[in-house]
């Protein structure tokens, strides 16, 4: 037998540990490398449970939520079924007739229909993240309700790297689009990632520059992704996910859209952004919850202007960007427009402009 063979099965004959000792692996490593197969073993479990959960007829984002915040793990739902201490499940069994033999079969049919759906997210290349996974992007935690899962197609990574978030009309002016074309000029310089919100327009427009640019970029859906909307848009997705970036959501896979789904979509888009650069946009519109919810985080925001405006045109009003917000003209005001961006990426600054900082009380 050649001594390759017999150093092999030798080898397969020992514990992990001494198999590591054998290979000179430091012990210290081989502890730790167990430690994160635990975790990730134990990760993968509790999103197989999340996923089974969602194919129950009566469970939706709200329970699931619920679930997540009484620090009940879907796991030990799924295995164990509705109990006296278990509400969570009122609205399958809201008459509590369900027997421990009837939640075996729910809970059998459930997990078959995860299986399924996990197969068409892993082909499609989307994974699930929940709070407790490693890659679960720490800006959404400032939210005051932050999603317990993400649904993220692409690079998980760059969710967690500094980015400028750009939003903006869905049925832009000329100037409109002169502004998205003069941000999109900037981009390469400016070197991050961007956010935006995959709609027709400026928020299309944002992505596209991006791509040009070659920074990575993020589309945050107001839909599951598995829900082709808008209509169109696959291509940018595809083009998006090659390029780097991300396409992420919140909502469960085949979600359509809702007037209140692009609301809390916005809230993701202004906590991942480092920076805020609205373009063109209305006091009443999906880019003013942005505004609004920026200004809540103390992010920073940009807005732009070109000099023949109308001085109403643009007004930072409290608690729509005069807290943390500066107006440029641009391309007037190039450089301190710059200067701003690049300092809000670096994080937390003092940087002012007349009397405001991003962030003194007001």
């Amino acid at each position: 037998m050649p001594p390759e063979k017999k150093t092999k099965q030798h080898l397969e004959k020992l514990s992990p540990r001494k198999r590591a000792g054998k290979l000179g692996v430091p012990k210290v490593g081989l502890e730790e490398m167990q430690v994160l197969s635990a975790t990730s073993t134990s990760l993968l479990r509790e999103t197989q449970a999340f996923l089974a959960l969602t194919s129950i007829h009566g469970v939706g984002p709200k329970t699931l939520t619920e679930v997540a915040e009484s620090g009940l793990r879907y796991s030990e739902l799924l295995d164990n079924g509705p109990s006296q201490n278990t509400h969570h499940l009122r609205r399958i069994t809201p008459n509590g007739d369900l027997n421990a033999a009837d939640w075996k079969q729910l809970r059998k049919l459930a997990l078959v229909r995860s299986e399924r759906l996990m197969d068409e997210l892993q082909r499609l290349g989307v994974k699930i993240l929940l709070r407790e996974d490693p890659q679960y992007p720490k800006r959404l935690l400032d939210l005051p309700k932050a999603p317990h899962w993400l649904f993220v197609q692409g690079d998980p990574s760059v969710l967690n790297s500094p980015s400028l978030a750009v939003v903006g009309t869905r049925s832009p002016s000329a100037d409109g689009i002169f502004l998205a074309q003069y941000v999109g000029a900037c981009l390469g310089d400016w070197g991050v990632a961007t956010v935006s919100g995959l709609a027709s327009g400026i928020d299309q427009a944002a992505h596209e520059f991006s791509l040009r640019a070659n920074v990575p970029t993020i589309a945050v859906l107001g839909t599951g992704v598995l829900d082709n909307y808008p209509r169109g848009s696959e291509q940018l997705r595809q083009r998006i996910v090659e390029a780097g970036g991300a396409i992420t959501t919140e909502y469960l896979p085949n979600s359509s859209y809702s007037a209140e789904n692009f609301v809390q979509r916005n809230r993701l888009q202004a906590a991942l952004g480092s920076v805020l650069i609205p373009v063109e946009w209305q006091r009443r519109s999906g880019t003013a919850h942005t505004v609004r919810f920026a200004t809540q985080l103390r992010k920073p925001i940009a807005c732009l202007r070109l000099a023949d405006w109308e001085p109403q045109r643009v007004a930072l009003l409290p608690g729509l960007g005069l807290e943390t917000g500066e107006i440029f003209t641009v391309p007037r005001d190039h450089a301190e427009l710059d200067k701003f961006v690049r300092l809000s990426i670096d994080g937390p600054s003092t940087y002012r402009r007349g009397q405001l900082s991003f962030f003194d009380e007001v």
